[in-house]
């Protein structure tokens, strides 16, 4: 029976080589030449993470019998190794690289949403795979389940593609609740969403405040974490980590109970922390001009990225760029932000985000461009200028990466 691959971008492009190489029949196909006579003799219908679940493929599906999974499902059924796998509405790509550095002597497959589609890893036959995973691709699986998961946090972004908070829930929560007691789930203890969810495995905490009796997991208390089991107590020292931002520090917690469920030695954890550093894109420090620093976070899509960003410089004043492609979200909670010092906002929808906004200083420019220049015009030695937007890049740009390149191009023409 023949498997039809519905998308070709990069995941359908992979798993197509995949099929080559294996001898396994299929066809693929998306919007532009799809028809339902390409179903005859189609037994499983593979999706790109990017397709949502109200796309009439699902439909048809359905109405035909035809099994529909994700590729994340499909490379599951035929990978024989470990599966770290690390999921969120914010962090997943920072977390996921400081994971994929402390297991480095495992030689592991990184991928899943972080660039390299998961098939790689059945073709490559690795023992260890970390996948950081978006939303769409949990919604598309089955039967998936790792042996360590990850929840970093979950606001409402994606509601653009999952139309109801109750799918974007199920999403996240898709996963977990399939793992047995073999299986570990790392939790935001912060976070009620997160803490209070229901699942068979082991539950280890992370917490930015010290955990109440009961919960196993890991805190920060100043420079130091403190690993806390039923028995012992042990501390970290994190006075050498370089990142900025009290996200960077809920993103290292994770990472290090990843480790050490892993088997990493917490001294081998301790050494490695100084050697980690940002991505590109992610609250990213650009330059300095005359006593002025730009850091770029084109990553930012959701108003909570923005939040985390601004607060990750809480006691210098912050001159902030927002705007793109409205994806949801109060931007109103900006108002309570004292360290703000002025908010210039771009793109498509920027006249709909300025309405949210009632006690900022607040301009309007209709390039990223203008903004950043007249960011630099009003700004005094000592202030950050931040570009965190919060948007979607859809409007002007082809995603984050280009915005985020754009906005170094602008800087380092500054004088």
């Amino acid at each position: 029976m023949t498997v039809l691959l519905y998308g070709k971008g990069k995941t359908g492009k992979e798993l197509s080589q995949f099929m080559e190489k294996n001898n396994i029949p299929y066809i693929i196909r998306d919007d532009t030449d799809f028809c339902e006579k390409d179903l005859e003799n189609v037994k499983t219908i593979v999706v790109s993470p990017g397709i949502p679940f109200y796309h009439h493929i699902y439909k048809i599906a359905k109405k035909r019998d035809i099994e529909i999974i994700g590729d994340i499902e499909y490379a599951y059924r035929l990978f024989r190794g470990c599966i770290i796998a690390i999921t969120g509405t914010d962090g997943k790509s920072t977390t996921t690289s400081f994971v994929a550095e402390f297991l480095k002597n495992k030689k592991p497959f990184v991928g899943g949403n972080y660039g390299t589609p998961f098939i790689k890893a059945v073709e490559e036959r690795k023992k260890l795979a970390i996948l950081e995973l978006s939303s769409f691709q949990i919604y598309s699986t089955k039967t998936f389940k790792p042996n360590i998961g990850v929840l970093l946090n979950i606001e409402t972004d994606h509601l653009d593609w999952h139309k109801r908070k109750a799918h974007y829930l199920l999403s996240k929560y898709r996963m977990f609740k399939r793992m047995d007691k073999k299986g570990v789930a790392i939790l935001n203890f912060d976070q009620e969403l997160t803490r209070k969810v229901k699942i068979p495995a082991r539950k280890l905490f992370f917490s930015v405040n010290r955990l109440p009796e009961g919960y196993e997991g890991i805190y920060c208390t100043g420079n130091s974490l403190f690993y806390k089991t039923e028995k012992t107590v042990n501390r970290i020292d994190i006075s050498d980590f370089k990142l900025k931002g009290i996200h960077n520090i809920q993103n290292l917690m994770a990472s290090v109970l990843v480790a050490i469920v892993s088997g990493v030695t917490l001294e081998e954890i301790e050494r490695k922390i100084p050697e980690l550093k940002s991505l590109p894109y992610r609250v990213q420090f650009i330059r300095e001009i005359n006593g002025i620093e730009f850091y770029n976070d084109s990553k930012s899509t959701t108003i909570q990225s923005v939040r985390k960003a601004v607060e990750s410089f809480h006691k210098r004043n912050v001159i902030l760029i927002i705007g793109g492609m409205y994806k949801g979200g109060d931007f109103s909670v900006l108002d309570s932000y004292k360290n703000i010092k002025q908010i210039y906002i771009i793109g498509k929808d920027r006249r709909n985000i300025r309405s949210m906004i009632k006690k900022q200083p607040v301009l309007m420019r209709q390039t990223l461009e203008k903004a950043v220049k007249d960011a630099y015009k009003n700004a005094e030695k000592g202030d950050v200028i931040l570009f965190s937007p919060g948007c979607s890049s859809f409007d002007m740009f082809k995603n984050y990466m280009e915005r985020g390149e754009k906005f170094n191009q602008i800087v380092e023409s500054l004088e």
